[in-house]
This record gives structure tokens, sequence and C-alpha cells, in this order.
């Protein structure tokens, strides 16, 4: 990454850049989903910061957001009402609300199509196996779900010292959802989506 990320924030070279991911449950009639709680469940694949806020006296500058799922499929499934369109749909129409609670400060309100990579998602007609020979083929719709890209913030902004990141994904529907038992019943895993934010971590200045 360059050390001139937009015309309102340069990165010292002695910064040092990281990357810090929540990952999240999405649930039935789960309206709004909060990343970076306040104390990490300390699992590595799901999450990899300790603690919100972020420990020690670094400076840290926020470059960048992304949000990812972690399925690479959803398969339609009409008998556990999994509608792969309509979860695509849902996901990507979502809004994010990032701020920092300490005061109150919102530094971004936007859909979530624009720190993630739905445009991408392919949803296809895959043929099925039929039940008899002259039974006619069965389709079903299958949604390939792409990787997230690293999306900079138009303007990066700094967190002080021991002050506490919000940030949260609302859905305008999420009763298109499946249940836990739907996803499981299915054989398709539970629905998670992740949440990165790319972090320059700088020395106070003296």
């Amino acid at each position: 990454m360059s050390n001139q990320i937009s015309k309102k924030a340069i990165v010292p070279a002695s910064a040092r850049i990281k990357t810090y991911f929540d990952t999240q449950q999405v649930t039935q009639n789960g309206a709004v989903v909060n990343f970076f709680p306040p104390n990490s469940t300390r699992k590595i694949t799901r999450n990899n910061y300790v603690g919100n806020p972020f420990p020690g006296e670094l400076k840290r500058r926020i470059l960048a957001l992304s949000f990812e799922v972690t399925k690479q499929f959803i398969e339609d499934d009409e008998a556990n009402g999994i509608d792969a369109r309509g979860i695509v749909n849902s996901l990507k129409d979502a809004g994010v609300i990032l701020q920092a609670d300490n005061d109150n400060k919102e530094f971004l309100r936007v859909p979530i199509s624009k720190h993630s990579n739905f445009s991408g998602t392919d949803v296809q007609l895959v043929a099925g196996t039929a039940n008899t020979i002259d039974a006619p083929v069965v389709f079903k719709r299958i949604a390939a779900l792409r990787s997230a890209d690293e999306y900079r913030l138009a303007d990066p902004f700094d967190l002080a010292v021991n002050q506490t990141l919000s940030l949260s994904v609302h859905f305008e529907d999420s009763s298109v959802f499946p249940s836990d038992e739907n996803w499981t019943t299915s054989g398709q895993g539970l629905l998670y989506l992740r949440a990165s934010i790319v972090v320059a971590e700088m020395k106070p200045e003296k």
C-alpha cells in the first residue's frame, strides 16, 4: 500500500500496516450485525483482534474497509427455505455505519456494495440429477460468491487512544435468511459475514 493514501491522510514510512478482521453470523430476522465487539472471541479463524478499543498507545488511522461472505456457494433448497438470489440481494442491499463511540462521531454511512464484491457474484442455473430416467432434468440456482477486495476509504480517519470503533451492518429484510436449523438440514453450513479493516499503526508524535 502506498504511503500516500489521499490528500487528507499521509501515512509515514515507519507506520505498521495491519489488517484486522471480525466474523459474525448472519441470522434470520437479525436486522443488525455488530462487528468488533469490545471483547474478541479469540478464535483466529473468525477474528484476529484482541479487544475494542485497540490496546496500547499507538495512534491508528483506518485506511480501508471490506466485507466478505465466508461461503463460496449458496444453493437453492426450497424445502429448507433457502433462496440463493434472495439471500444475495438482501446482503448486497445492506447498509453500513462506521463511527467512534466515545464521541458518537459518524465516519461512514454507505451501502455495503461500496465495500464488497457482491457485483461479482453469479447466480447460475445448474442441472441436477433427475429422479428417474424419464423425468425432466431438475435445475437448481447456485450463487457463486467472490472473495473480497481491499476497498480504501475516500477519507481515512484517525482513532484516538482508547477510542472505541463501532461498525454495524443493517439489513432491510433479514427474514429471507434461513434459520440455523434450515442451513444445517440443507447441509450447507451457517452464513457468516466477515468485516476487515486496514489500519496504519504509528507511534504518537512527541
